[in-house]
């Protein structure tokens, strides 16, 4: 394990206007400085202090500028990227900016509601959050408010206090659970209210509150992309939970990864940046999906969008292309593997040496850290929306099977039935479509607290 003190800002770059024309990164930097406005927003709320209106209307502008530049509203969210400005022939890559757009339009609409109440000499924690957000809902408003029922329900279970006087453990996965996927990891931004819901109940009914994700801590990663304020009430993990920051400090699990591996991984990390920046072919990379992702034991790259919108002959040459990155650094392939994980990104591994680290490890290094245990009495809950995320599940069955409880996202029905055997208490779990019936069923029982 190692410890590090990373005093590094994020990768904000807010300089105050909207540039528009628009390059790839001038676009990532435009989105960044909107999060930048977005936590402005969180911690003065959560500090009791009035909405700034600078930050309020650079969400607006950037709402504004984003609908305005869709390539064709009859074809969706899409919009036209200039990959470089190099030359006179600009290079131009298509995204989808679904998420980004819905997004700043539901905190838009969050901030105008708030606004109304405080007029009306109200709190803004007193408006209808379920009625701003039932309306996003992926099957319909009704499946909104049947899921948001259940939800609740477990959520009432959950806090209930334990024997010990004890507040109980909740530990969530980040994209798909707490956060709507994103079509590029990198602009993949946590919305105010979201952000707002989460501190808040992790702040009155947890004593232990962790995100445990599988994407990185920055570079971008979980603590560039979330709107929740660090070193407070939430502890954030990357690397699924191999790093954790607490504190201001960045804390690695390096169990298993020898020397020569974490150093080839470093060396390969700085090839593939230079690669995109250096050729305007491989440029819309550093967008498509995960991008480039640096994590503990692996390099996880990005080579195609949800929409297919990188042509098939480019993808071969970019894997082709990280294919001799790697053969570059380690010629005789003893320490680094490729592996083509998935139709939309593929993995360069670190050769582990012992067991293969999942999420169940994550949570006990965590509970570890923090010298708490997972065992009763008290509740424990996890959050996931993937078969990635049964080990949280599990790792908290086997510790204390009278406390586990969950909410997974999503409709896989063979999901649920695992979540189910692992609970093995229907009462103990909940199924809902999205994110946002979660962080509703959180509002609620904010409101229900503060009455």
């Amino acid at each position: 394990m190692t410890v590090t003190s990373d005093t590094k800002s994020l990768i904000y770059n807010d300089e105050g206007n909207i540039r528009g024309g628009q390059t790839v990164e001038e676009f990532k930097a435009m989105m960044y400085g909107v999060q930048c406005h977005r936590r402005k927003i969180v911690e003065d709320f959560m500090a009791g202090k009035i909405l700034d209106n600078d930050s309020f209307i650079n969400i607006k502008q950037s709402l504004d500028f984003l609908n305005n530049n869709m390539k064709d509203k009859n074809e969706g969210f899409m919009a036209e990227m200039i990959i470089s400005r190099e030359g006179s022939n600009e290079k131009t890559f298509l995204i989808n900016l679904k998420d980004e757009i819905n997004g700043l339009q539901k905190d838009v609409n969050f901030l105008n509601e708030c606004i109304k109440y405080l007029n009306d000499g109200k709190s803004y924690q007193d408006l209808d959050l379920s009625k701003l957000l039932a309306s996003c809902h992926p099957i319909s408003e009704e499946k909104f408010d049947e899921e948001l029922e259940e939800c609740l329900k477990i959520l009432e279970k959950f806090v209930k206090e334990s024997s010990d006087g004890k507040k109980p453990i909740f530990v969530t996965d980040w994209d798909g659970t707490m956060k709507d996927y994103c079509s590029q990891y990198a602009t993949n931004l946590q919305p105010i209210y979201s952000a707002i819901c989460m501190t808040q109940f992790a702040k009155l009914f947890t004593r232990i509150t962790a995100v445990l994700t599988a994407g990185p801590l920055r570079g971008p990663g979980i603590l560039d992309l979330t709107a929740i304020p660090l070193n407070e009430h939430i502890l954030f993990s990357g690397s699924w939970g191999r790093e954790w920051w607490i504190n201001g400090n960045k804390v690695v699990h390096d169990d298993g990864i020898s020397i020569e591996g974490f150093n080839a991984l470093e060396q390969l990390t700085s090839k593939m940046q230079n690669l995109i920046h250096e050729n305007s072919d491989f440029s819309p990379f550093a967008l498509v999906g995960s991008g480039i992702q640096r994590k503990v034991d692996r390099l996880t790259l990005g080579i195609q969008t949800v929409c297919n919108h990188v042509p098939e002959e480019l993808s071969i040459r970019y894997q082709e292309a990280v294919k001799e990155k790697m053969n570059e650094i380690d010629p005789d392939q003893k320490v680094l593997i490729f592996d083509p994980s998935t139709e939309l990104e593929v993995e360069v591994v670190v050769g582990n040496e012992g067991a293969v680290w999942n999420k169940g490890n994550g949570v006990a290094k965590i509970v570890e850290i923090l010298h708490d245990t997972l065992k009763g009495p008290g509740n424990v809950l996890i959050c996931g929306d993937t078969f990635s995320d049964l080990p949280m599940v599990q790792k908290v069955a086997v510790e204390n099977n009278q406390g586990i409880m969950s909410i997974f996202v999503g409709t896989n029905e063979r999901l649920r039935s695992e979540v189910r055997e692992l609970v093995n208490d229907e009462s103990r779990v909940a199924f809902v479509s999205c994110p946002d019936v979660v962080h509703a069923a959180m509002w609620k029982l904010i409101q229900e607290h503060q009455k």
